[in-house]
């Protein structure tokens, strides 16, 4: 069985940004249990210091665009994982529809769990 989560150590904090309260619920417990330390925020508001990386859920990705550039050029560096239901299910994380958005990462809403834990434990992987 595979083992995740994050290497012995401080647990690496993940920005929750706006995620309705049953996405954020299941996104924390999730986190949580893998060892992640788990905040929420908005789009439009600073990231608490210590951020590793953030989740952004994006209802509609199209008209969501502008609004993940904005974020990602305030938090330069900071690995953007979107999740939307307007991804289909057979796209590549960090592909060309992650690069067109301006993101390290997309995943299809809904997700699973292990789809959500690889996808985080890469982007932080691929950061270092």
């Amino acid at each position: 069985m595979k083992q995740h989560g994050p290497a012995a150590g401080a647990a690496p904090r993940i920005l929750v940004v706006d995620a309705d309260r049953l996405t954020l619920g299941l996104l924390e417990e999730w986190l949580r249990a893998t060892g992640y330390e788990v905040v929420n925020g908005q789009a439009d508001g600073d990231a608490p210091e210590g951020v590793a990386l953030a989740i952004i859920d994006v209802p509609f990705a199209r008209s969501a665009v502008e609004r993940l550039r904005r974020f990602a050029a305030r938090h330069a560096g900071m690995p953007i994982l979107a999740l939307s239901p307007t991804f289909f299910s057979n796209v590549k994380c960090t592909g060309d529809c992650a690069r067109s958005l301006g993101v390290a990462g997309v995943l299809p809403k809904p997700v699973a769990r292990d789809a959500l834990i690889d996808a985080v434990e890469g982007l932080l992987r691929d950061r270092r």
